[in-house]
């Protein structure tokens, strides 16, 4: 999720009572909420192809989550003179919100890093949720609120939004679950993460963007809910990828392509692009088109 939510979670957690045993609380929180994205400052100096490659990866790993835990409690600690498990349960807890709100999206987070290289997806909400920044913004605010005011019941907005924030999540998820079942039904076959995306549409509950590949060719759908059940669209636009074992196999065999092609979920390729007619294009459909160069596309010369 982007920072403005993850930040907010990390302070209505602070509200739910640590705020009134623990001094710099919500600090420690804010910071332990966003702290795994520290692998973000890779874009600002190294290429496209390692930064994608390296990204919710070893720093949303859960070794990397006992580690930033344990520091922050320390750090926290020696600050305001306590005892480091004083603060532990605080950073753990912030800490855990961070994949746990990042595998929700589309993009995705690989929880056993470094030991595994294994991408989960949740697809469940869009990257910038409105309903859930409200929901702990309002929690957060509202309890910091009452406690400055010395409400002996100041926690319960906080803990209220979290609850209401789970809820929420929960019907998402469910909604992402039956569309994808129901695109299974008409396709007859089970279809792996990889195969099958339902994204949730941008600032929509109901809308769902669907991406389907098979061997070389992309398939697109959009869905919606008819009441209770979801509805899949009658208009489905198919798209070559270029993606053959051939160009793979090419691709893989440079250190860039590789490395992108680690992160890459609907990659897609377009040969000669570029004054190099040696070269290929790769970008990844869920954030990619065309042959532009970014984050989500690059330039490969084959060997």
């Amino acid at each position: 999720m982007d920072n403005v939510c993850h930040s907010l979670a990390g302070a209505a957690i602070a509200q739910t009572g640590f705020a009134r045993r623990l001094p710099r609380a919500t600090l420690l929180a804010v910071i332990a909420a966003n702290i795994p994205d520290v692998d973000a400052l890779t874009y600002l100096g190294s290429d496209n192809a390692f930064a994608v490659s390296f990204r919710r990866g070893w720093t949303h790993g859960i070794p990397a989550l006992v580690v930033w835990s344990v520091l922050l409690a320390v750090v926290f600690a020696r600050w305001t003179k306590r005892k480091p498990l004083d603060y532990l349960p605080l950073a753990a807890i912030a800490v855990v919100s961070h994949p746990s709100l990042d595998w929700l999206n589309t993009y995705g987070v690989r929880f056993f890093m470094p030991f595994s290289n294994t991408w989960y997806y949740g697809d469940t909400l869009f990257i910038v949720d409105l309903v859930l920044i409200a929901l702990f913004a309002l929690g957060w605010f509202t309890s910091s609120r009452l406690l400055a005011a010395g409400n002996r019941r100041a926690e319960w907005p906080a803990r209220t939004a979290l609850a209401l924030s789970l809820g929420y999540i929960l019907v998402m998820k469910g909604m992402s679950e039956l569309t994808r079942a129901a695109v299974e039904r008409q396709a007859r076959s089970p279809l792996t993460r990889r195969e099958l995306m339902v994204a949730p549409a941008p600032f929509s509950m109901t809308r769902r963007e669907i991406m389907m590949r098979s061997g070389p060719t992309l398939y697109r759908v959009r869905a919606g809910w008819n009441g209770l059940r979801p509805a899949l669209g009658t208009e489905t636009v198919s798209e070559f990828t270029g993606a053959t074992p051939a160009m793979y196999t090419a691709v893989r065999a440079t250190v860039d392509g590789e490395r992108f092609l680690r992160w890459a979920r609907f990659p897609y390729f377009v040969p000669g692009a570029g004054a190099d007619s040696n070269t290929v294009f790769v970008g990844d459909a869920r954030y990619s088109s065309g042959t532009t160069q970014s984050w989500a596309g690059i330039r490969v010369p084959l060997k």
